[in-house]
């Protein structure tokens, strides 16, 4: 294989060669100087020919390389275009995306819809006062429930008045029925930094669970008033319960969640009347005492390990 072009080598001229009209001394004296040149030509004509034939070599195999660089250029020139028909495809779907998210609506940027450029708010972000439920919150975004006149009616228990509320819905869609959402008390008060957590399992809502912290570690309470033959008292909604007795009354305890689940019940006295309990409540020795009218006695419930209610009966304070 030739690896480049080579110089020409030189030969060397010969001297004329000698003419029988050459009398007989030039003659011998001629012919001597032809012969002797003969020799230097002929290696000179060798070397010659030996470059013509490695430039002949050379020039075939460039040209082969010229004929494969030019097949090979002529594929890239096809890959290019079946590149250039693949960008013109994306840039196509691309331009049909911004045409559906330009007609809207979007609702998955923090419950907005429209362009980027343009984003209007939703139903649900306009107004976001007491008079909004938070069931309605869209998913996967947060959404502010402000109002200085109270709670919502599926609002998590806060302030009297003024609450404002950073709510984040996720999970699957409301349609499917399994979500969670929590709601964070963002207003400078006492509850600021609470935080209420439920779940969605089909079509309805558990009760709120409030998150403790280390600033916001108090018991979760719940007043049962009405003059009913019966309460029940659920460690699930509430650890403090405060009823109040009008008439004889039994109150319901549920089976405890596991040992060591703790109730607490405020017994506020206003007539004085008896009180029964589930049979899965253990009474103290003696059963329940007498209570005085205008008192408030306070019980404590702790689990045992058989699965029933101990009953602890502390003393009576005026009301």
């Amino acid at each position: 294989m030739a690896t480049s072009l080579q110089n020409p080598a030189y030969v060397p001229p010969t001297r004329p060669a000698p003419t029988p009209m050459m009398s007989r001394p030039v003659f011998v004296t001629t012919a001597f100087n032809y012969t002797a040149d003969q020799e230097p030509f002929r290696v000179g004509m060798n070397n010659l020919s030996s470059n013509v034939y490695s430039n002949a070599v050379y020039t075939f195999e460039q040209g082969q390389l010229a004929i494969a660089a030019r097949n090979a250029a002529a594929g890239h020139a096809d890959a290019a275009a079946a590149k250039a028909a693949e960008v013109d495809r994306a840039a196509a779907d691309v331009r049909a995306a911004l045409d559906a998210i330009e007609a809207g609506p979007v609702a998955s940027v923090m419950g907005r819809t429209g362009v980027v450029t343009g984003l209007v708010e939703t139903a649900i972000g306009a107004t976001r006062n007491k008079s909004q439920l938070m069931a309605n919150a869209p998913i996967g975004q947060w959404v502010a429930y402000s109002d200085t006149t109270g709670s919502g009616a599926d609002w998590p228990p806060g302030h009297p008045t003024v609450n404002w509320w950073n709510v984040l819905t996720y999970g699957t869609s409301i349609a499917v029925g399994r979500v969670t959402q929590r709601a964070s008390q963002a207003l400078d008060t006492g509850y600021q930094g609470w935080i209420f957590e439920r779940q969605l399992h089909d079509t309805t809502w558990g009760p709120w669970q409030r998150i403790l912290t280390s600033r916001t570690l108090i018991e979760s309470g719940r007043h049962l008033g009405a003059a009913a033959p019966s309460y029940t008292v659920d460690p699930s909604i509430a650890t403090v319960n405060w009823v109040e007795v009008f008439n004889a009354v039994t109150i319901n305890v549920p089976n405890p969640r596991g040992f060591g689940d703790q109730l607490t019940i405020l017994i506020s006295m206003v007539n004085a009347s008896p009180i029964t309990f589930s049979s899965n409540v253990k009474l103290p020795v003696g059963g329940v005492p007498a209570l005085s009218a205008n008192t408030i006695t306070t019980m404590a419930l702790i689990a045992r390990v058989d699965g029933v209610w101990n009953l602890h009966i502390g003393g009576a304070n005026p009301w």
